[in-house]
C-alpha cells in the first residue's frame, strides 16, 4: 500500500491526504475526508478570530464524537496545542488541567458543561467556552461558533516540530502532569517503519477502525491518527461499551481494533459476543496493561484474527515495543510474556538503581532512547530532567530483555517488593494467580513484615458465582510461584479501586497496612 506519511509532516496535513471517502462515523453520521478539512480549516480560523495565538492551548473536556477530532485536526492547523482532559475526573481535577495549562479556549460537552460553569470564573486565562451538542448560558454553540468562519485554509506555517498535543499523566503519586507532544513523535518513526518494509499494521484499502480509546488517552489519539492517514473510515465511540461495540464491529465491518486487556474482557463478558458476526476483524492491537493469558487465549477463540502488542507511554507517543502479528502467533512458553521488541529507531536500555547497563536476563529500570520522546513535562522543568536524561526516557518502569531482544515488562518500579533481600515483582505474582480460572482480578502489594522486611499479598476479585475461596488462592499460588515469592495472604473483594483512567490504585490497597509505619518501605 502506498507509503502516505511521505507526503506529510504534521498533524496538519492529514485532512488533505485523502479526496475522497469516509474519514469518521458517529452514531451513523458520516464526515468525508474533504468536509474533515473544511472543518478543520474553519475551527483554525474561528480561533484566530478569538485572538489565540500558535501556543496557545485549547482544552477538549467531554465525550468524543466526530467534532472531537475536528477540534484536533483544527488546533493543527492554527498551531495551537490540544489538551484533551478526562471527563471522568472529578470537577477539582478537571480545574486543576485546565488552569495548569494555562488554556485559552475550552469545548465542553453536555456531561461537563455544568461542572466548566462552575470552575470559569477561576480560570482567567479562558477567553471562550464552546459547547459541542447541546447548550448552556454564557457557551457559544460549537456550530455556530465554528461555521461563523470562512472553510479557506489558513496561511500558517506549521513546524514538525512544534507542540500540538498536551495529554496529562493519571496523577497516581502526585499532582497530574502534561506531557507535550510534537507533531513529529505521531508521523515520523512510522514513515521510517513503513519506508524500511518492517512489518506493522499493514493498512488496505477499505480498511474500517474503531475509535474506541479516548482522545485523553495517548493511545487513542495514536490510533485515530494512523487511521486517518491511511484513510480508513473511524468509527468513533462516544465512550467504550461493549454491546455498542459488538454492533459496530457487525453492522459497519470493522476490520481493525485497539483495545486495552480491560476493554477485550469486557467484550467476552457479555453474552452478544458468543452471537456476533466478527468475521471482518482482522487485526487487534492491545497495550497498555499486561493481558493475562486465559484473557488472550479466549480473546483469539473468538475474534480467531491476528493480534499484535505494542508497550509504550505518554512520554514516547504511545509505541516504542511492538510484537508483530506473525511473532505473535508463534509465542510459546516464557516469550508468551513479552511484550515485543524495539520499533525501528528505537533503544533500549535495562539498568540498575546506579544507573549501570545490565546484561540480557536481569531486571532493572527500562530506559527508551526514541525520536517520539516528549518535548517536555509542561512547565515542570525539575520533572523534565529527571525523566528525560541525555536524551533517554526514564519509564519508571521494571523489566529486562532477553538474547534475542524481547522486552519483558516486570512491574513499576515503585510497586517492588523487597523482601529478605530479594525482589519480588507483583506483576509476575498477578499472571500466575490469574490463571486460576475463578480469579477475575488481582493485585499484589507488599506489606511490612517484622522478620523479612516485607512479605507480598494479594487482594482478589473473584469470578461471579465461581466459589473461590483463599485457600483456593494459596493452593494455586504454592503450584505456581517460587516459594521465596510466595503471598503470604489473600484478601478477596468486591472491585480493585481504580483511579478515572481506570489504573488500579495500589496506594489505598497499601494505606491501612503501611499507616503505623515511619516510612513506606521496611
Amino acid at each position: 500500500m502506498q507509503n502516505f506519511y511521505e507526503t506529510i509532516r504534521t498533524l496538519a496535513d492529514i485532512p488533505d491526504l485523502h479526496a475522497s471517502g469516509t474519514a469518521l462515523i458517529f452514531q451513523g453520521r458520516c464526515t468525508s475526508y474533504p468536509d474533515l478539512s473544511a472543518a478543520a480549516n474553519r475551527i483554525a480560523n474561528a480561533m484566530a478570530a478569538q485572538g489565540l495565538t500558535p501556543g496557545g492551548r485549547v482544552a477538549f473536556l467531554g465525550l468524543d464524537s466526530d467534532k472531537s477530532y475536528e477540534i484536533l485536526f483544527g488546533c493543527a492547523r492554527a498551531g495551537m496545542v490540544f489538551v484533551p482532559v478526562n471527563w471522568k475526573l472529578n470537577a477539582d481535577e478537571m480545574e486543576f488541567i485546565v488552569r495548569d495549562a494555562e488554556c485559552e479556549l475550552l469545548f465542553v460537552t453536555p456531561e461537563t458543561a455544568q461542572a466548566a460553569q462552575d470552575f470559569r470564573p477561576r480560570c482567567p486565562r479562558l477567553r471562550a467556552v464552546v459547547i459541542v451538542g447541546g447548550t448552556a448560558p454564557g457557551f457559544a454553540g460549537y456550530t455556530d461558533w465554528r461555521d461563523a468562519e470562512p472553510s479557506s485554509k489558513p496561511d500558517r506555517a506549521v513546524d514538525p516540530g512544534a507542540p500540538v498535543v498536551q495529554v496529562y499523566t493519571s496523577g497516581t503519586s502526585g499532582q497530574p502532569k502534561g506531557v507535550v507532544l510534537a507533531h513529529s513523535g505521531f508521523i515520523d518513526t512510522v514513515r521510517e517503519i513503513v519506508r524500511a518494509g518492517d512489518e506493522f499494521i499493514e493498512w488496505t484499502a477499505g480498511d474500517v477502525t474503531l475509535l474506541a480509546l479516548p482522545t485523553f488517552h495517548v493511545g487513542g489519539l495514536w490510533w485515530a491518527v494512523q487511521g486517518l492517514i491511511n484513510g480508513a473510515a473511524n468509527v468513533v465511540m462516544k465512550t467504550f461499551n461493549s454491546a455498542e461495540a459488538l454492533v459496530a464491529i457487525a453492522e459497519l465491518k470493522i476490520t481493525k481494533l485497539a483495545f486495552v486487556p480491560s476493554m477485550l474482557r469486557f467484550l467476552l463478558s457479555d453474552p452478544a459476543s458468543a452471537t456476533t458476526d466478527l468475521s471482518s476483524v482482522g487485526l487487534i492491537i492491545y497495550g497498555g496493561s499486561p493481558m493475562a493469558i486465559p484473557l488472550l487465549e479466549n480473546a483469539q477463540a473468538l475474534f480467531r484474527c491476528r493480534f499484535a502488542q505494542n508497550y509504550g507511554m505518554s512520554e514516547t507517543t504511545n509505541m516504542a515495543i511492538f510484537m508483530p502479528p506473525s511473532e505473535h502467533a508463534a509465542m510459546t512458553g516464557q516469550r508468551r510474556n513479552a511484550a515485543g521488541r524495539p520499533l525501528r529507531g528505537v533503544r533500549i536500555r535495562i539498568v540498575d538503581s546506579a544507573a549501570r547497563d545490565l546484561p540480557p536476563g536481569e531486571s532493572g529500570e527500562i530506559f527508551f532512547h526514541t525520536p517520539t520522546r516528549m518535548l517536555e513535562y509542561w512547565k515542570r522543568p525539575e520533572a523534565t530532567a529527571e525523566t528525560l536524561i541525555d536524551g533517554w526516557i526514564r519509564t519508571g518502569d521494571a523489566g529486562h530483555i532477553d538474547a534475542d531482544g524481547y522486552l519483558y515488562i516486570t512491574d513499576r518500579i515503585k510497586d517492588l517488593v523487597i523482601s529478605a533481600g530479594e525482589n519480588i515483582y507483583p506483576a509476575e505474582l498477578e499472571r500466575a494467580l490469574l490463571t486460576h480460572p475463578g480469579v477475575e482480578e488481582v493485585a499484589v502489594i507488599g506489606i511490612p513484615d517484622r522478620r523479612w522486611g516485607e512479605v507480598p499479598i494479594a487482594y482478589v476479585v473473584p469470578v461471579p458465582g465461581s466459589g473461590l475461596t483463599k485457600a483456593d488462592i494459596l493452593a494455586h499460588a504454592r503450584s505456581h510461584i517460587a516459594s521465596f515469592k510466595m503471598i503470604y495472604d489473600a484478601i478477596l473483594i468486591d472491585r480493585l479501586p481504580r483511579n478515572s483512567t481506570g489504573k488500579v490504585l495500589k496506594r489505598v490497597l497499601r494505606e491501612p497496612h503501611w499507616a503505623a509505619q515511619d516510612r513506606q518501605v521496611n
